[in-house]
């Protein structure tokens, strides 16, 4: 099937949102991602620059970007599918277009990316030796935090980097969609948000900036995998 990133761009009001929320609900996406900068250059310690950190930080979420798309690639080439790259959307820059040969190949394509970015996080956050308070380790996180989420979102009420019409699609969750189903492609979106979200919670708690209530071990956040698909997020909170 032929992906095509430019031909179909939908009304806000065709997802059930007017056009002020529309716009609102993208602006404040970004937010995340702004206190991310902030959050890493505040915390500058020792002799790094805020130069420095800034630049270190960049280069972490360069790299988590550039390990989603080489996902897509290595995928691409383990399914013998030939991609063409191209410009793409606000939260991924660079897009592509395929030509799956059948469905399974197509799925295991636009899944790897969001896959593979859930599997780095828990890499980072298993690595005992790893620095969590290095930048470059910060904006790899952010990164692999924010994406799937923002993602999530945009499938689900934004529209913006996941489209589809009658002859075309974009968008890696719509891409699990058009070569699955909707219940396929909700679990998944729902799946690498809650991870993402889980992974954001115990990469906070890694933090010296991060309140002491935090990084005790009295508030626990767990996920559970559910036996229909999804995830079961649990709160213990003792009392």
């Amino acid at each position: 099937m032929h992906k095509t990133l430019s031909q179909y761009h939908p009304n806000p009001s065709q997802i059930g949102f007017p056009s002020t929320i529309h716009h609102l609900i993208r602006c404040l996406s970004w937010i995340p991602v702004i206190l991310g900068v902030c959050m890493t250059t505040a915390a500058v310690h020792g002799e790094e620059s805020k130069l420095a950190a800034a630049l270190k930080f960049t280069a972490g979420v360069a790299t988590a970007y550039a390990i989603h798309e080489g996902a897509h690639a290595a995928a691409a080439a383990y399914t013998g599918t030939e991609l063409e790259w191209e410009v793409g959307t606000y939260n991924q820059p660079i897009g592509f277009t395929e030509n799956a040969r059948d469905d399974t190949s197509g799925l295991i394509i636009h899944a790897s990316g969001l896959i593979t970015q859930a599997a780095a996080g828990e890499i980072i956050l298993q690595w005992d030796r790893l620095d969590k308070n290095d930048n470059f380790t910060r904006g790899m996180m952010v990164w692999n935090i924010i994406n799937p989420i923002i993602y999530a979102l945009d499938y689900w009420l934004i529209g913006q980097a996941n489209q589809t019409s009658d002859s075309s699609f974009q968008g890696d969750i719509q891409g699990v969609e058009h070569y699955s189903d909707k219940p396929t492609a909700d679990v998944f979106a729902l799946s690498i948000a809650a991870i993402a979200g889980y992974q954001g919670y115990r990469f906070l708690k890694t933090q010296t900036w991060a309140p002491d209530w935090m990084k005790t071990d009295d508030y626990n956040l767990g996920m559970a995998p559910l036996e229909r698909g999804g995830v079961l997020l649990t709160v213990n909170i003792p009392f």
